[in-house]
């Protein structure tokens, strides 16, 4: 490799990274998110529709953590 297309690689490299990192907080937050619904179910004395609709909620935040996930661990890939 050639230093321009070192840098160039770097260059892409790094903006992958950055965006690998946002991704990742926002999974960390959806996670949280997650933990504190379960959290609630577990303190409160709630009758199967409620908890149903919470385990809805969590099933849906699941499926959008993988979905960031796999996104995010792809994109570094999508520009080699």
């Amino acid at each position: 490799m050639n230093n321009s297309k070192d840098k160039e690689y770097f260059e892409q490299k790094l903006e992958w990274v950055k965006y690998r990192i946002k991704m990742l907080n926002k999974i960390e937050e959806k996670l949280r998110e997650m933990k504190g619904l379960a959290k609630y179910v577990k303190d409160n004395d709630l009758d199967e529709e409620e908890i149903q609709e919470i385990n809805t909620k969590i099933d849906s935040l699941r499926e959008e953590v993988v979905e960031m996930d796999e996104k995010s661990k792809t994109f570094w890939l999508d520009n080699q």
